[in-house]
This record gives C-alpha cells, structure tokens and sequence, in this order.
C-alpha cells in the first residue's frame, strides 16, 4: 500500500462519514497545498542567495 493509500483509509477511519472519494479529494487537495508551500519557501530562499 503506498503513502497515498495509508493517508485515505486513515481519514476515513477518522472520519467514517466520508466517502473514498471525497477522503482521496481532501488528501490530493492538502498534497498541493503542501507542495505549493515547499515550493514557495525554495523560491524564496534562491532569491536571496543571488
């Protein structure tokens, strides 16, 4: 089972209301929110070093 996998049964195991689908929503949407975050503190940091 991949990361991916383990992160959606977990929230539904939290939240047993949800559905896989909105479990597999909730969990790619808090991925690129992380992603954008990771990506802008990089950008940020290269800036500096110029």
């Amino acid at each position: 089972m991949t990361a991916f996998d383990t992160k959606v049964e977990e929230l539904i195991a939290k939240h047993p209301h949800l559905t896989k689908d909105e479990a597999i929503k909730i969990v790619t949407e808090k991925n690129k929110r992380k992603k954008q975050k990771r990506n802008a503190r990089t950008n940020k940091g290269g800036v500096n070093k110029g």
